[in-house]
């Protein structure tokens, strides 16, 4: 499961394009509307979420190394957060 939603929205090359890379559980990836009521992640598994600074979503993916080559390629510097 892979998932990136970047838009041209997201560049602004005044900034610094941060991307914090946080893991996600069930209850959060469902608050954040990322899965929808009725479904669960495998107990023990988690989301890579991407946000952006103001805290938005940018995409997420199951695989750390899969959010960070995400954030890379869209010329983002990742950041993890835990």
């Amino acid at each position: 499961m892979t998932e990136y939603e970047f838009t041209p929205e997201d560049m602004n090359p005044e900034e610094e394009r941060i991307a914090y890379i946080k893991p996600t559980g069930s209850a959060e990836a469902h608050a954040l509307g990322l899965i929808p009521p009725g479904i669960e992640l495998p107990p023990g598994g988690k989301l890579y979420v991407l946000h952006a600074v103001d805290g938005s979503v940018l995409g997420y993916t199951d695989a750390y190394d899969s959010a960070y080559g995400a954030a890379v390629q869209n010329e983002f510097k990742p950041v993890s957060v835990h």
